[in-house]
């Protein structure tokens, strides 16, 4: 047993200086060192205009350069200001050595032309260290009995919690393009309007201000006051109340900038509380729920901190890592409140005042309230009849023994509407047209499936279906060395998860969206324990279950197509690039991107645009010799006017029915 402990301890020693090094390996990464392009190849060319070479990134140094722990990433822009000849620098995989440069005149291959890079280390090194982590974590649970230092528990639980929140926080700076929702929070915390833009006010304005136009940034505290101040009133969006608002305008004191990077990461701290707040009672209730079991309660922190739709929330900025965060306070207090006898009438107040909070947040937590108030008095129903019959056919999950109980909780969430009103002034006005929205929208869609399958399950869900069929069929009893009743609390949790996710559904008005129903992912997890339940006579074969599941969901995260509401720029689509005027003739760009997204995102802030609704005034941009110039194909006739005769047209990109082209004037000289 010593020689196993020495060894443990070697091994955790070993990772501890290994995740030492990768973070020392991160920092001096990141350091902007200077390579140099080379091994030129011509591999297209047009008519001496466009000359295409690829190309592969050397270094100086010897030792932080591209490599198996580390991916490369330049900076072009002091390249191409320093040779103007060079259009465009792009690379074939991101931190990749090798890309391609499209130059206006033969590069001259025998020379270096330096370029700035730095380094990130590779994801895939950062899983392998994490995985080999967390398997020793599980060998120490498979080779100890008697799990009882609570050091160790206490560093996992810790480290879990750190690990979540880097992982949130770096996807979050990763997000390049705004979900149209999030223009409308940034919109209505600052001006209390939908995002507009007065088309025929673009005239030879920066990009910069078009953005303000939009998002109407104020830095000030007086600002932000004030702001709140209106929201309090009626935010104006007929879905949302005050709440999420304002603390997200709080967030936003301090900057007028219209990056969205900025905004993004602001937005992602702030949801990061929200989850800081979620994993403290999540924590709580998994200690009620499985007391000394550490190694549940460390798994199923694992799993949901990196559930895909809680990572997706976190880097959305609308209120849903918000109400993920309410359903998980409730849920604890209201479990805890009944299975521990703690009534009082401060703790009366307190799930009112919660509650009232949880209706502000969206009003679907009205309806997740109302599954369960409604199971608590089904399972009051269910205790009278255990108590008054010898046979009965269904066992209550959770004991209600007196009526008072079910007049206590019924006097909390019906007094939370007063809360709600006393903190948000048209809170039932939000509230009715909210109401009457969903009435309109009733419908049962099956992607709901396939949304839990990936979003919640990692791709796991079918084979949880499969293993409770199986038992089913076979009537296999479970037996699990957690006590009976709180298993049957864990199954109640289910329950209420479920109700929750197929009436959210069929009132929701989009179907393939995950913020209606994903918020309550993080508690329908506790499914796995089914099968746990099953398998708990073999300690071994449920610890490599549990390892296994844990890695699915650290992979996972290493792939931003896990996450919903994750939107990346597509380069095709971010073309403007040189600093020449932009010309828009009867329209802004192109609508939609992936349906859901502004092209606002690709709105280039350092360069200067133009609307243009009548044809008369197209003879006031033949004074620019180069431009770029924006039009709808119905309209791309007019390129063909005698006033664009003298221009050379290269035809950039045709999307969303809206050609874009640059137009060179053609030297006559």
């Amino acid at each position: 047993m010593k020689n196993k402990n020495v060894i443990f301890k070697i091994s955790i020693t070993l990772v501890s200086i290994l995740i030492i090094s990768i973070i020392l390996l991160v920092f001096l990464g990141k350091k902007e060192r200077l390579g140099y392009l080379s091994e030129f190849k011509l591999i297209s060319s047009n008519n001496s205009l466009e000359y295409i070479y690829d190309f592969r990134i050397k270094y100086y140094s010897e030792v932080f350069r591209n490599s198996d722990i580390y991916g490369v990433y330049v900076d072009t822009n002091k390249l191409m200001e320093d040779n103007n000849f060079i259009k465009e620098i792009k690379m074939y995989n991101k931190g990749g050595p090798f890309g391609y440069i499209i130059s206006s005149k033969i590069i001259d291959t025998d020379k270096n032309y330096d370029i700035y890079y730095f380094l990130k280390v590779k994801k895939e090194i950062i899983f392998y260290v994490i995985s080999i982590f967390l398997s020793l974590i599980f060998v120490y649970f498979i080779n100890n009995k008697n799990i009882t230092k609570k050091y160790l528990i206490y560093f996992c639980i810790f480290s879990i919690f750190i690990f979540s929140i880097s992982v949130r926080i770096y996807w979050a700076n990763q997000k390049e393009l705004l979900h149209e929702d999030e223009y409308f929070s940034i919109s209505f915390i600052n001006s209390q309007k939908w995002p507009s833009i007065d088309l025929n006010s673009i005239n030879n304005t920066s990009g910069k201000d078009i953005l303000k136009s939009i998002m109407m940034p104020d830095a000030s505290i007086s600002g932000c006051i004030n702001d709140i101040k209106e929201l309090y009133k009626n935010t104006n969006d007929p879905q949302i109340s005050n709440l999420y608002y304002s603390f997200l305008r709080l967030f936003f004191i301090g900057t007028d900038s219209v990056n969205i990077k900025e905004l993004i990461i602001r937005g992602a701290i702030l949801n990061c509380i929200f989850f800081l707040i979620s994993y403290i009672f999540l924590y709580k209730l998994l200690k009620m729920l499985f007391e000394d079991k550490n190694e549940y309660i460390l798994f199923f922190l694992i799993i949901m901190s990196l559930s895909p739709a809680s990572i997706t929330f976190s880097h959305f900025l609308r209120p849903y890592q918000m109400q993920e965060m309410f359903f998980i306070v409730i849920t604890y207090i209201v479990i805890y409140t009944i299975y521990y006898n703690k009534y009082s009438i401060v703790n009366l107040l307190l799930t009112s005042l919660i509650t009232g909070f949880g209706y502000l947040i969206l009003t679907s937590s009205m309806l997740f309230v109302f599954i369960l108030s409604f199971m608590l008095f089904f399972n009051y129903i269910l205790t009278l009849i255990k108590n008054r019959r010898k046979q009965y056919v269904l066992y209550p999950l959770i004991e209600i023994k007196s009526y008072k109980i079910i007049l206590y909780y019924a006097t909390a969430f019906i007094s939370a509407l007063l809360v709600s009103r006393i903190f948000y002034t048209n809170f039932f006005g939000m509230l009715f047209n909210n109401g009457d929205r969903a009435l309109t929208t009733i419908n049962f869609s099956g992607d709901i499936f396939k949304l839990i399958n990936i979003y919640a399950f990692n791709g796991l869900f079918i084979f949880i279906l499969i293993f409770i069929t199986s038992i089913l069929i076979r009537k296999t009893k479970y037996v699990i060395d957690v006590n009976k009743d709180k298993m049957n609390l864990v199954f109640f949790i289910i329950i209420l998860s479920i109700v929750y996710i197929i009436s959210s559904n069929l009132i929701s008005p989009y179907k393939y969206q995950l913020r209606y129903s994903g918020v309550s992912y993080i508690l329908l997890l506790f499914m796995f324990i089914i099968i746990f339940s099953f398998i708990e006579s073999n300690k071994k074969l449920k610890y490599i279950l549990m390892l296994f599941i844990s890695i699915i969901y650290i992979y996972r995260i290493t792939d931003y197509n896990s996450f919903f509401y994750f939107y990346k720029k597509d380069n095709e689509l971010d073309v403007l690039k040189e600093n020449i005027p932009v010309y828009m003739y009867k329209t802004f760009y192109y609508n939609y991107v992936y349906g859901y997204t502004y092209s606002y995102s690709y709105i280039n802030t350092n360069l200067y645009y133009t609307y243009i609704d009548d044809e008369k005034k197209l003879n006031d941009i033949t004074n620019s010799n180069e431009f770029y110039f924006v039009i709808p194909m119905k309209y791309s006739n007019l390129l063909f006017k005698d006033i664009f005769n003298n221009y050379y047209k290269n035809r950039i990109l045709f999307y969303d029915n809206t050609y874009l082209f640059k137009l060179e004037k053609i030297n006559c000289n």
